[in-house]
């Protein structure tokens, strides 16, 4: 749409799992898109990022611990079962589709 990349994924540094951004990171593989805008933030022990469940999701409640578990065996989540909430809005960006067709710097 403005033929740029417009909101990085957030990532937990320590083990990669992509904690916001699943949908961003699906259509940009389909896209051929080499590389992606990350924020990496350490997970566990950082206390501006909480986790709530979906209203949806059914569950009463869900912790970090149970995303990580999830990524680490592949059973991941279903769709809209977490939710992140950041103390801080991830930062604006505005990174030309051009330059993620090339490999990360």
């Amino acid at each position: 749409r403005w033929n740029a990349y417009t909101k990085p994924l957030l990532v937990d540094k320590a083990s990669g799992t992509i904690l916001d951004g699943h949908h961003r990171y699906e259509i940009a593989k389909r896209m051929g898109l080499l590389c992606l805008p990350c924020v990496l933030v350490d997970y566990i022990s950082d206390d501006s990022i909480t986790i709530i469940p979906w209203p949806s999701s059914g569950r009463i409640e869900i912790s970090k611990a149970d995303v990580l578990e999830a990524a680490s065996s592949g059973e991941l989540l279903p769709p809209k079962t977490s939710r992140h909430l950041l103390s801080d809005d991830l930062p604006p960006i505005s990174v030309p589709l051009s330059r993620l067709l090339l490999p990360a710097i």
